[in-house]
């Protein structure tokens, strides 16, 4: 078949924690036929080693690029992210102070990288991204690991108990439940937990790869787990149809209905999460 055309778009909004620094980051090369989005996570014990943004900023941009560099330099995309993933974690281990650090402290992330040659679309993931890929004839194809989410909803129920039983805000419960969410955070990478992007590398090599017939495919999209929020705040009624929202050209409009649902709801009692809004991104792929 001829060389399908790609139209790109990529878009983020900062959430509401870690000092107003955005700890996303995504970036398209349709010359290489690659996407790449990070969704980085601050360490639990807000132990930062970086001075003029959080370490979790640092690690996904510091991702993105040098997984980008791997791929220019030939490196099969899957095997770019892995030893990305490993230059990157030297780098962070070079750093003073980082070996003080405890698992908890470290910063982690969630991946998603598209990527695509004449025949095939792959998705490529590792952590708690959604991506939606779009087909020709009509249906709208969800990859997703729902295992940290799990994990997630439990210590959001756990802070609603305690918020409810002590009188206290839900920002109040989320200190009180920190024990409970650093016990999750050590399931990272760790056999019977779940597999994302960290320092340790461990989760590198564990990713889920799904593959599409190019010539099926009409759009592939991901975001992170923030922008995905418009499913929870009810804004859209599935991750299947906020990616063909996107798609259509909604996504900035979806991105400030997100954020108006949020603002509604600051106090995290109608839909229970840990902050009132978290980092929101995502990236589109068009083929025409």
């Amino acid at each position: 078949m001829g060389k399908r055309r790609c139209i790109e778009e990529v878009r983020t909004w900062t959430g509401s924690g870690e000092g107003r620094i955005n700890e996303d980051y995504a970036q398209v090369d349709t010359s290489l036929r690659c996407a790449v989005l990070v969704d980085g996570a601050t360490g639990l014990t807000k132990h930062n080693l970086m001075t003029d943004t959080t370490d979790a900023s640092w690690y996904a941009r510091e991702l993105v690029s040098a997984t980008f560099d791997e791929v220019r330099a030939g490196s099969d995309p899957r095997e770019a992210l892995g030893r990305a993933g490993r230059s990157v974690a030297d780098e962070y281990l070079r750093l003073q102070g980082s070996t003080r650090l405890r698992r908890e402290d470290l910063p982690n992330a969630s991946v998603a990288v598209l990527t695509w040659d004449d025949s095939v679309v792959r998705v490529i993931m590792l952590g708690d991204c959604t991506a939606v890929v779009g087909m020709r004839a009509g249906e709208s194809q969800v990859v997703h690991d729902a295992t940290l989410d799990a994990l997630d909803q439990q210590n959001y129920e756990r802070m609603y108990r305690y918020a409810t039983t002590n009188g206290t805000s839900m920002r109040e419960a989320r200190m009180a439940v920190n024990d409970k969410f650093i016990m999750n955070r050590l399931k990272m990478n760790e056999p019977g937990g779940y597999w994302a992007a960290d320092i340790s590398c461990r989760g590198f090599g564990h990713e889920s790869v799904t593959e599409f017939p190019l010539a099926d495919v009409r759009y592939a999209f991901a975001c992170s787990d923030g922008y995905v929020a418009a499913v929870d705040m009810g804004v859209v009624s599935s991750a299947a149809n906020l990616g063909d929202a996107v798609a259509r050209g909604e996504g900035q409009r979806l991105g400030e209905s997100l954020r108006k649902a949020e603002r509604a709801d600051e106090g995290c009692w109608r839909v229970h999460r840990s902050k009132v809004s978290d980092d929101a991104t995502y990236m589109l792929v068009r083929f025409t």
